[in-house]
């Protein structure tokens, strides 16, 4: 059996664990409308199957006799860094942004970061997504996101 993938497994299937326990404190439901545990006990979930599914993957497939790691080349690694200081930047400028230009600038960061080179693409997802998100979460289930330099949606 392959010992790293299935450690990864295990421990995907722990932190999965840990937060399903984490979120059954929570009410699934108050009158009748999802609670404060509904989407912590759904992603949970997800993360206990990805957990399991990884794990038995990784027992059932093996590792052939004298099989290493095969780490990424460095532009793998390159792509990465941009992607986790993206994050960082994105998390950074949010209250002073707002969610709308983050979320467009960052989902293009990451289209871009993960090979995507149509600049139509780049310019109509990211936008889409930022305001259907924006839509599912402030306007529908009222959640308050960062106005930013966008004060005028209110």
């Amino acid at each position: 059996m392959n010992r790293v993938e299935t450690a990864a497994g295990a421990v995907v299937l722990a932190v999965g664990v840990s937060l399903l326990a984490g979120a059954l404190r929570f009410p699934f439901l108050l009158q009748g409308i999802p609670g404060p545990g509904f989407l912590p006990l759904l992603v949970s979930f997800g993360i206990v199957a990805t957990g399991l599914a990884l794990t038995v993957t990784a027992v059932r497939r093996g590792q052939p006799a004298g099989a290493g790691i095969a780490w990424p080349p460095l532009p793998g690694w390159l792509r990465l860094g941009v992607m986790l200081a993206a994050m960082a930047v994105s998390i950074l400028l949010l209250d002073v942004l707002g969610f709308l230009v983050v979320t467009t600038l960052f989902m293009g960061v990451m289209i871009f970061g993960l090979g995507e080179r149509s600049w139509r693409m780049l310019a109509t997802v990211p936008v889409l997504s930022a305001i259907a998100l924006y839509g599912i979460f402030a306007v529908w289930l009222r959640v308050p996101l960062p106005k930013g330099i966008l004060t005028f949606l209110d």
